[in-house]
């Protein structure tokens, strides 16, 4: 053991963020163990004194850490509610008085985020169009945010509160008080965004708001599934490929630009001056981008690299991508179960695991040879980084989306040389050149640039095997996938090899179908499954999106629509009636008798009970 740990002294440091996720995971089923805070303390203590003896250091650590993911969640937790952030639990009517802190376009309407005078800050869409920092008035009806459809479902409720938010729902007859006084980035944003979409106003003003600003409320739902289906959607999320590109180019203007003039070449090392011109460019990005996970993640990774330049030294490792996840998960702890977050760590390990040993071969080769063999490099290294990355985020994608698309290589092969070559050159040129006026000309280059984007994902998403929708594994899939991947990856010796056969036994539990179930909405509509088909009744309210969350859990694309009021069928050994809202009570008395259970949308009269 001892000689394991040597070996693999180096890569200790990378298990911190690992060890922290599962103390914000602990907090999340057990809020209530505040001790854990003074444990941590201890534990670090303790093994700074006892720091002689290796594996004792090791485990009160390891214990520390995961107390300061737990007390990082509960800290978060405890200052939202300080901060009188509350989710209210019953509809609310009335005039409202508040300021525009924030706006998201989306098809038809506008959203804001509001500050309500008694403190608390809602979202409410309106067609009104509004500016960030205006005093408005208005009637509203707040409302509750959705609990989950299903036990492990997406809880809207805990998302909207750690963005500290306490209602959503509807704005009427805003009436403005007063005019905004001072800018802010989310005015600035708010500019870029009203500026690309009134240049663009077609879809393509929508996925270069999404590329700017991170607003991709004015995309259609076909376009955003297209580009899912077609395995490009991260596209249109920001993130390292994007942050990535734009320090790139930033970086090649001033270091080019610089060797233009002899005198400048010969006294100053513009590598460096580059890099510390590159991160002013970088940071504003970051801001007016929105600030999600993955983009805070590659500006900490980006940032690190433009150091590495400043000091001589490789930055591209896995203590950065362990760096960002730390401050992170330090800072906005209840990110950890979110797809964002998930999906952008999990594509950028599995991607620097892979090349720490495996690229060096094929770039040598390319740099050797002549020119003809950069574009070989290019186009093996897209499709190997589309590969690694689909498969390291395939068991996240099969768990919170339900799809798989086998098309991810061939829509990568045309979707990120456009975004390199064109449309991020393009967009940071529109940018650039907003306050100045017009930019008609770089408008439709950048234009004609999306539609061709989007046209290969429609097209790639039409192809067999785009966009197969599949059941919901069990919980058990996703913990031995991430466990057993973390310790394939972040381990260098042989092992690193045991994370294969808990990534065997994950891929076996994708062959375990869900069970039998029925299930009543909190609207009253009952559904039932078999096992092989979903139904509900025919004569009854029907809700469009309970409807889609549940066959996308089964990995169903129809549902079965029963013409009957009553519905006889067998779960878990048990005989079960199901009634619907029209069923007829005086002719049926009998199910009391022959039933075990009777499921009913409203409350069974007292005579029969």
């Amino acid at each position: 053991m001892n000689a394991v740990l040597g070996h693999e002294h180096p890569r200790l440091f990378l298990w911190i963020p690992v060890l922290m996720g599962f103390g914000i995971v602990c907090y999340q089923h057990l809020p209530d163990l505040n001790f854990l805070g003074y444990v941590g303390f201890t534990c670090f203590a303790l093994a700074f004194l006892l720091r002689r003896f290796l594996s004792l250091t090791l485990i009160l650590l390891s214990l520390s850490f995961f107390c300061w993911g737990y007390g990082a969640l509960s800290y978060k937790t405890a200052t939202l509610e300080h901060n009188n952030v509350r989710l209210i639990h019953k509809k609310e009517k009335g005039t409202f008085t508040g300021m525009i802190l924030d706006q998201e376009y989306l098809l038809k309407k506008n959203r804001y985020v509001i500050g309500l005078n008694d403190g608390r800050r809602v979202r409410l869409t309106s067609n009104a169009s509004l500016e960030i920092g205006s005093i408005v008035k208005f009637d509203a009806t707040l409302l509750p945010f959705s609990k989950p459809i299903l036990p492990d479902g997406f809880d809207y409720g805990r998302a909207a509160f750690y963005k500290g938010l306490s209602a959503t729902g509807r704005m009427n007859h805003p009436e403005i008080l007063e005019h905004p006084k001072a800018s802010s980035f989310e005015k600035i944003r708010s500019f870029v965004t009203a500026k690309l979409l009134e240049m663009m106003p077609n879809e393509s003003g929508a996925v270069a708001a999404a590329l700017v600003t991170g607003e991709r409320g004015r995309i259609p739902e076909a376009t955003r599934q297209a580009y899912a289906d077609a395995g490009i959607a991260h596209v249109l999320a920001i993130s390292g490929l994007h942050l990535s590109m734009i320090a790139g180019l930033v970086f090649m203007m001033f270091r080019r630009g610089g060797a233009l003039s002899l005198r400048l070449a010969e006294r100053y090392d513009l590598k460096k001056f580059a890099a510390v011109a590159t991160f002013p460019f970088l940071l504003g990005y970051l801001l007016i981008s929105g600030m999600g996970v993955p983009a805070i993640r590659s500006f900490i990774m980006v940032g690190i690299i433009l150091l590495g330049v400043l000091v001589h030294r490789q930055a591209i490792s896995m203590r950065t991508v362990a760096m960002a996840a730390i401050l992170i998960l330090t800072i906005q702890p209840e990110n950890l179960t979110t797809a964002s977050f998930s999906l952008s760590f999990a594509a950028v390990i599995a991607l620097i695991a892979a090349y720490e040993q495996g690229w060096s071969p094929l770039q040598d080769w390319g740099q050797q040879g002549g020119q003809w063999r950069k574009p070989i490099v290019y186009g093996v290294g897209i499709v190997a980084s589309t590969v690694i990355a689909t498969l390291a985020t395939l068991p996240i994608t099969l768990y919170i989306f339900n799809r798989i698309s086998l098309q991810a290589i061939i829509g990568n092969l045309v979707a990120i040389p456009l975004m390199g070559f064109l449309i991020m050159p393009l967009l940071l040129g529109a940018v650039m050149l907003m306050p100045f006026g017009t930019f008609s000309p770089i408008c439709f280059m950048l234009d004609q640039s999306i539609q061709l984007m989007t046209k290969v994902a429609v097209w790639t998403a039409s192809l067999p095997g785009a966009g197969i929708q599949v059941p919901k594994p069990p919980q058990a899939f996703i913990w031995l996938s991430i466990i057993g991947g973390l310790w394939l990856c972040l381990w260098r010796t042989r092992v690193r090899y045991l994370g294969i056969i808990l990534l065997v036994i994950s891929i076996g539990l994708l062959w375990v179908k869900p069970k039998p179930f029925y299930w009543k909405a909190p609207e009253g509509q009952i559904y039932w499954y078999d096992g092989t088909h979903l139904s509900t009744f025919a004569h009854a309210r029907h809700n469009d999106f309970t409807e889609e969350i549940l066959q996308r859990h089964l990995g169903l694309r129809d549902i079965r629509y029963e013409p009957e009021d009553l519905v006889l069928a067998e779960f878990s050994g048990q005989d079960v009636a199901l009634l619907n809202q029209r069923f007829s009570w005086r002719k049926h008395r009998y199910l009391c008798d022959d039933c075990d259970v009777i499921v009913s949308p409203y409350r069974l009269p007292d005579s029969i009970m």
